[in-house]
């Protein structure tokens, strides 16, 4: 992620602010001071809204004209099956049990070479859980 503002402003109007405020009642030290912290602080703000409207000029990603993650899951295969079991156990995490443990790979590899029925039947007890504990 990029800095909306680069450095330079910004410190300058920190370190003019800093000396305004030290300099006490010598004015002919304050009011200069004062001033370069003000166009610091304003150029800072001219900066971030140039570089704002520099980026809504770039073109916009293009939108995935169909939704990801489980979906694809479901005809993924082993792969897929493995990210429908870790989702499973992510959503009975947050809705039931914090404490769950992570699954080691042998229960992972075990669930994910079920026969297909087996699986089926075992993603459809598992989500009748996790909409019991909702």
């Amino acid at each position: 992620m990029s800095s909306p503002v680069g450095w330079w402003w910004p410190l300058l109007a920190g370190i003019a602010t800093a000396v305004a405020l030290l300099a006490g009642p010598a004015h002919e030290l304050v009011v200069p001071a004062a001033t370069v912290a003000v166009l610091g602080a304003a150029m800072t703000v001219l900066e971030a809204l140039a570089r704002q409207r520099g980026g809504a000029r770039a073109p916009a990603a293009p939108t995935p004209t169909h939704p990801g993650g489980l979906r694809e899951a479901f005809t993924g295969g082993q792969p897929g099956r493995e990210d429908i079991v870790l989702a499973c156990d992510l959503l009975e995490r947050k809705l039931s049990r914090p404490d769950l443990r992570a699954r080691s790979a042998f229960e992972i590899a075990a669930l994910v070479t079920l026969p297909p029925e087996e699986f089926r039947r075992y993603i459809a007890r598992r989500l009748d859980e996790l909409e019991g504990a909702s």
